[in-house]
C-alpha cells in the first residue's frame, strides 16, 4: 500500500484514494480495517498534544433547546464528545453503541454528540436523529468546538476526566476505548499537573449553524491577506487597503467527490461539478490571454478534516488539476470565511468587497456559479 510523506517530516500517512483502491482490489473488510486504523493514527497525532491538558469550555445547546455549560460539568462527571457527521460511514455504524453507551452510564457520565456541521445542517441532523432513534444530547457545530480540540477524522472521540482535562483521544470504538471509559468514569485520570487547571473560555455553539455562522458574509469587506499554496506561491488577496486582482475561493475536501458518491450523492456531484466547471474556466481565460496578465485568480482552499498534504497532492494528480490549492490545516480560514458547508464559493473583486458567497445548501447554487461566471467571461 503506498505511503506518502505529510510535509518534509518524519510522519509518514496512507493516502484515503489508496485505501480506496483496496477495497477494490483486496475485499471492502480489509479496506474498512485500513481506514479505521488511519482514522485513529490521525485522531491520536492530532490529540497527542491535547492529552492531560484542560479540555476546551463551551456553552452547548442541543437541538432540543437544552444547554449544556461544559465548565460546570468539568469537576463533577467526565464528559464523553464525539464528533459526526450524518454522512460519515463508521458514525452510523457506531451510533448504536454510542447511544447505548449514553443509556448504560446514566448520570455517571455527559454524553454529547456534536455533528461536526460540515455538509449538514439542522434539517439533515434532525432526520438522522429522528431515524436513529437517538435520546442522547445533539449539537451542531459552527467550527469553533472542532478547532478547539484539534478535529482531523470523523468519527473522533474525546473522554474529558472528572478533572476536565482530556484523558483520551480516538477514533475507533474499540477494547482500548472502553478502557479508557471505565477508567474515566472510576476518576483514575485524576492525578497530574493539570488537576487544578481551569479550562479555557470560549464562544457558544448551538444547535442551528444558519444562525450561527461567522466570518465573512456578501459584501464584506476582505482584511488583507496572503495564503500560501502547495506550489510554495504566495497569492495576495485583494482587499479595501491593496486593491488587486479579483479572486475566487472554492472551499472544498480532497474526499467530496468519491467518498460522498453514496452515502451523499448530491455534495459529491455538486463537487464534481464546481472542480470541472472552475478549471474549464480558468483554462478557457488563460488560452484566450495567453500573453496577459489574468485579472482573475482562483484558489481550492481544502479542509483539514480527513485531510494532508499528502492527500492534497494525490488529489491533484487524480483529478489532473492545475489550479493552486491553499490547505487550511488549522481550520482558520474556513472560520474567517464562516464557511461550513462543501462545496462553497466566495468570490471577492479587485477591490476586496466580496460579491457572491454560495453553498450547496442555496436551492439555486448550480445557477449562481454559472451567473458568476458568465458575469466574468463579459468582462
Amino acid at each position: 500500500m503506498k505511503l506518502l510523506a505529510i510535509k518534509p517530516s518524519k510522519w509518514l500517512t496512507v493516502s484515503l484514494s489508496a485505501l480506496l483502491l483496496s477495497a477494490a482490489f483486496l475485499g471492502q473488510a480489509l479496506a474498512e480495517d485500513d481506514f479505521a486504523a488511519e482514522g485513529e493514527r490521525r485522531a491520536k497525532l492530532a490529540g497527542s498534544e491535547l492529552l492531560g491538558t484542560p479540555a476546551p469550555q463551551r456553552q452547548l445547546t442541543t437541538l432540543a433547546g437544552d444547554k449544556i455549560n461544559l465548565g460546570e460539568l468539568y469537576g463533577n462527571k467526565p464528559v464523553y464528545i464525539k464528533f459526526w457527521a450524518t454522512w460519515c460511514v463508521p458514525c452510523r455504524q457506531q451510533m448504536p453503541g454510542f447511544e447505548k453507551i449514553y443509556q448504560e452510564y446514566g448520570d455517571k457520565l455527559q454524553v454529547i454528540a456534536v455533528n461536526t456541521g460540515i455538509s449538514d445542517d439542522s434539517n439533515s441532523v434532525g432526520a438522522f436523529v429522528k431515524k436513529a432513534g437517538l435520546k442522547m444530547p445533539v449539537t451542531i457545530d459552527d467550527g469553533s468546538l472542532a478547532r478547539a480540540f484539534k478535529l482531523r477524522v470523523t468519527p473522533q472521540h474525546f473522554l474529558i476526566d472528572k478533572n476536565g482535562r482530556i484523558a483520551y483521544v480516538g477514533h475507533q470504538d474499540d477494547e482500548a476505548f472502553h478502557q479508557a471509559l471505565e477508567q474515566a468514569i472510576a476518576g483514575n485520570h485524576s492525578n497530574g499537573p493539570f488537576a487544578n487547571a481551569q479550562a479555557d473560555s470560549g464562544s457558544a455553539v448551538v444547535g442551528s449553524l444558519a444562525e450561527q455562522a461567522s466570518g465573512y458574509e456578501l459584501g464584506a469587506e476582505v482584511s488583507p491577506m496572503s495564503l500560501k499554496a502547495l506550489d510554495n506561491n504566495d497569492y495576495l488577496l485583494p482587499s479595501a487597503a491593496r486593491h488587486g486582482k479579483a479572486t475566487g475561493l472554492v472551499f472544498f475536501a480532497p474526499w467530496c467527490e468519491w467518498y460522498l458518491a453514496e452515502s451523499e450523492p448530491k455534495t459529491a456531484k455538486s463537487c464534481q461539478l464546481v472542480r470541472e466547471r472552475v478549471e474549464q474556466f480558468a483554462a478557457d481565460v488563460a488560452a484566450d490571454n495567453a500573453t496577459a496578465d489574468n485579472a482573475v485568480q482562483w484558489l481550492h482552499l481544502s479542509s483539514n478534516l480527513w485531510s494532508t498534504q499528502a492527500d492534497l497532492v494525490e488529489y491533484q494528480s487524480n483529478y489532473h488539476t492545475r489550479l493552486p490549492i491553499v490547505f487550511d490545516e488549522d481550520g482558520s480560514l474556513f472560520e474567517r470565511f464562516g464557511v461550513t458547508q462543501l462545496p462553497t464559493i466566495v468570490f471577492i473583486d479587485e477591490t476586496g468587497k466580496i460579491t457572491e458567497k454560495v453553498s450547496l445548501r442555496a436551492p439555486d447554487f448550480a445557477e449562481r456559479l454559472e451567473s458568476l461566471l458568465a458575469d466574468l467571461e463579459r468582462k
